[in-house]
């Protein structure tokens, strides 16, 4: 066991892609916008506040000046993910949001899982001997297996892509690995933390039901605010369950 599994986990960084997942978190802990953290060349907003025994920070991926929608997807994640890192040096991350989720695996709408064991990418297929398993990745999720047991949250893979819509390919890789979740930014965001050797962990609150069938757009707007109000109040527990925990009390 390492020495930074023995101490306390004093720095906590959230990080979501979206502004509106982020919001009820925001407002519901009083987070304050510090301009003066990252890049001012980037376009991510970093929100803080101090709690009974960490420092939150939720850093959201800002706004595409030239469409004026999130910087949703692997891009901004492994960015955010690396400036974060380099200038607030987290003691864990976590990448929180919405999913899609699957109805062979017991998912319902507003159905928030917890990450296990590792990462994947479902959509990069490259059939060649060691690039294949490179580019699907499997990168490390922290073990938090006692955290999700006490807060009982189902848990598994979650797999990462770069397109809300479905494809038939990509189910090869999410069904091989019974992946839990299909979203846009956890993987990206577990390769950088995996290179910093920082423990990082996945929160997703799913909005659509990929084995269904439907349209994942118009699901996702359907239900995305009850999925985000499932989403906040998930993680507010997770937050308060981290407070005064070391690395090693949450496996």
């Amino acid at each position: 066991m390492s020495v930074d599994e023995l101490q306390q986990i004093k720095n906590i960084v959230v990080l979501m892609a979206m502004q509106e997942e982020a919001n009820p978190m925001i407002n519901s802990l009083r987070l304050i916008e510090n301009q003066t953290v990252l890049s001012s060349q980037l376009p991510f907003k970093c929100f803080q506040t101090k709690l009974t025994k960490s420092h939150l920070t939720i850093i959201t991926s800002g706004i595409d000046h030239r469409h004026q929608v999130d910087n949703i997807g692997c891009e901004a994640a492994t960015l955010m993910a690396y400036e974060s890192i380099k200038q607030l040096n987290p003691d864990i991350i976590i990448s929180a949001g919405t999913a899609g989720g699957f109805s062979e695996q017991g998912a319902m709408i507003g159905s928030v899982y917890a990450s296990r064991n590792y990462f994947v990418f479902h959509d990069r297929i490259v059939p060649l001997a060691g690039f294949k398993e490179s580019a699907v990745g499997k990168f490390p999720a922290a073990n938090i297996d006692k955290m999700t047991k006490d807060l009982n949250m189902p848990t598994g893979v979650i797999s990462t892509g770069s397109s809300l819509e479905k494809n038939s390919k990509e189910h090869f890789i999410l069904d091989e690995h019974a992946a839990v979740a299909k979203e846009m930014e956890a993987a990206a965001i577990a390769w950088v933390a995996m290179l910093h050797e920082i423990p990082m962990f996945a929160i997703k609150s799913i909005t659509n039901l990929v084995d269904q069938q439907n349209q994942s757009e118009k699901e996702f707007i359907k239900n995305f605010d009850y999925s985000a109000k499932c989403l906040h109040d998930k993680l507010i527990e997770v937050i308060d369950y981290l407070q005064g925990k070391k690395i090693s009390e949450l496996a």
